[in-house]
């Protein structure tokens, strides 16, 4: 467990600066992230986005893809559900560019995993 404490000391501000940007998130909203909500919206795009990756070669294409809709979902969600007017997003928030960089990674390795999971079950 000692190789784990020192690769820990890395990885943790990176995880703090990340947790930071997901914090200010509307999924976040109130100091505690709705991990049901986030999850339902993340494990959607990123099922969808699986099936229509054809090789692992396009990860990169795809966890933008995938981003960019979950974008597009946090704006629209709120007009749909509550009757809000459209709102841009903040882009010019540094916390922001953090949550979609949370967003960028939670995408990329659940790609990962679910193209895996598709090579195994859906072979060509």
């Amino acid at each position: 467990m000692e190789f784990l404490d020192q690769i820990w000391t890395y990885v943790e501000p990176v995880w703090a600066w990340l947790m930071a940007g997901l914090d200010s998130s509307s999924h976040g909203a109130g100091g505690s992230v709705n991990w049901l909500m986030l999850g339902v919206q993340m494990g959607v795009i990123a099922v969808v986005m699986a099936l229509l990756m054809p090789s692992y070669g396009a990860i990169l294409i795809f966890t933008v893809a995938s981003v960019i809709v979950h974008v597009v979902v946090d704006q629209v969600l709120p007009m749909v559900q509550n009757g809000a007017s459209f709102a841009m997003p903040p882009v010019t928030d540094m916390l922001y560019w953090q949550y979609l960089a949370f967003a960028g990674l939670a995408y990329l390795v659940g790609l990962t995993v679910l193209f895996i999971i598709k090579s195994i079950i859906l072979p060509r």
